[in-house]
């Protein structure tokens, strides 16, 4: 029987100093049978050339457009994968040399849809990476998860899990395009749409995120507070909460408070920014 294959998405736009060692993360995984779709979304620095050396390796393909944005990347990558479990990778961190090998070895340990993992911050790109030591693993059903989700316990952005590929297909779920905070949404939409997950814990990683990276989208989502990300907040909150209630994932009564309150904190922030 094949091993089951594994796709990784990977938008990339200007991230020439970081995408060597990101890929190589990638290249390196003990666990090989990887398709690794590299999206170019239209670099204006040597990004594209990085990422053409990796076509050697037989498992790499890369797709280029005109630069529309992390979401739309990541679309662009999902009309490429072919196989039974997606990953979305960010092209300017590194992942534990295991970490796919172990993900799916829960993946067939259990009835699961979807594994979760943290990440580690660290001041500089490691080199060797060390692997991952799983120490436990918590599988939850979906009420739980999404309820934990929603209340920041568990992880939303888009490289902390790998989700089998017909959780997104068969639900039409995309990145939202022109959107920041795109991962809080499309993580919400996922979650309600598995039946189990599991979270693992461990030591080193196995994700390990560059801290204060110049010019990626979270560093920048932290240090600027403008009103046009706080309507973008607006209109994750709102349309996760009419997706998760068309899925009957959760209480409307619960559903009503959680956006009531992210509402509420989203307007505080407002009042304080200078127009």
């Amino acid at each position: 029987m094949m091993p089951m294959k594994v796709s990784i998405i990977v938008p990339i736009y200007n991230v020439e100093t970081y995408l060597e060692n990101a890929l190589t993360s990638i290249q390196q995984q003990s666990y090989r049978n990887l398709k690794v779709i590299m999206v170019n979304d239209g670099s204006t620095d040597h990004s594209i050339e990085i990422a053409q050396r990796f076509l050697q390796d037989s498992r790499f393909m890369l797709v280029s457009q005109k630069n529309q944005g992390l979401s739309a990347a990541r679309n662009t990558g999902l009309k490429y994968v072919d196989s039974e479990y997606v990953y979305f990778f960010d092209s300017d961190d590194q992942i534990a040399p295991n970490l796919i090998e172990t993900a799916l070895a829960v993946f067939n340990k259990s009835s699961i849809d979807l594994v979760s993992f943290e990440s580690e911050l660290v001041s500089c790109q490691k080199d060797p990476l060390p692997l991952f030591k799983l120490t436990n693993i918590d599988v939850i059903e979906k009420k739980e998860l999404l309820m934990r989700l929603l209340s920041k316990k568990v992880m939303m952005t888009a490289w902390s899990y790998i989700a089998r590929t017909r959780i997104l297909l068969d639900n039409n779920i995309l990145f939202p395009v022109g959107k920041k905070f795109e991962d809080e949404n499309t993580a919400a939409k996922i979650f309600s749409s598995i039946n189990r997950a599991a979270i693992l814990r461990g030591k080193n990683g196995p994700y390990f995120y560059l801290q204060d990276r110049q010019g990626s989208i979270m560093t920048e989502a932290h240090n600027h507070a403008s009103l046009s990300q706080l309507d973008d907040r607006r209109y994750i909150f709102k349309d996760d909460s009419l997706f998760l209630k068309q899925q009957n994932s959760l209480p409307v009564n619960y559903l009503n408070d959680w956006y009531f309150n992210k509402l509420l904190t989203t307007y505080n922030i407002c009042s304080l920014i200078h127009i």
